[in-house]
């Protein structure tokens, strides 16, 4: 694995990471992989290739029989996750110039979320099937165990909107 074509781009939470993505990202036609950007107090799944937006939180009422994830006092669409996993592997199979994961959070720390799906581009990664960069979005407080659950010693390290754009 080239671990110089992966980034992780790492702040406090609420600091600002999805909204410096979004800028970054806003005419660009290379990136594969979704953020979650927060309209109006709630999270939805952009997915990078076709701009198109999701639901992804929802209050209890909104649903519509499905399960939800709750991670903290928040709850998501199962099927948000299910979505932003195929949206992920697809794009890697399509050969994304980046790769966007926001976020790699607890979730993900306990093998649920986008685990499965990061671990399988991880490996196309290490086996030169995937020659993309990929851009891991963590919070600060789960950087170390990012990096070790994943094996990403010697990934970039971006703190800063600055370094972001400096990246490409």
């Amino acid at each position: 694995m080239n671990k110089n074509h992966i980034y992780l781009y790492s702040a406090p939470v609420h600091s600002g990471k999805t909204t410096a993505l979004m800028a970054w990202s806003k005419d660009r036609a290379d990136l594969g992989g979704f953020l979650a950007p927060d309209f109006e107090g709630k999270r939805f799944l952009l997915t990078l290739r076709d701009r198109q937006i999701h639901p992804f939180q929802v209050a209890e009422s909104e649903a519509n029989g499905e399960a939800l994830v709750n991670i903290c006092r928040y709850q998501f669409l199962p099927s948000a996750f299910a979505l932003a996993q195929e949206v992920l592997l697809e794009d890697a199979r399509h050969g994304a110039a980046w790769l966007v994961v926001d976020e790699v959070g607890k979730l993900e720390l306990q093998g649920q979320g986008h685990d499965a799906a990061l671990r399988e581009v991880l490996e196309r990664h290490r086996a030169g099937a995937y020659s993309g960069r990929l851009l891991l979005v963590v919070r600060s407080e789960l950087l170390f165990d990012v990096v070790e659950r994943y094996g990403l010693h010697g990934a970039h390290v971006l703190e800063s909107p600055e370094a972001l754009a400096a990246a490409g």
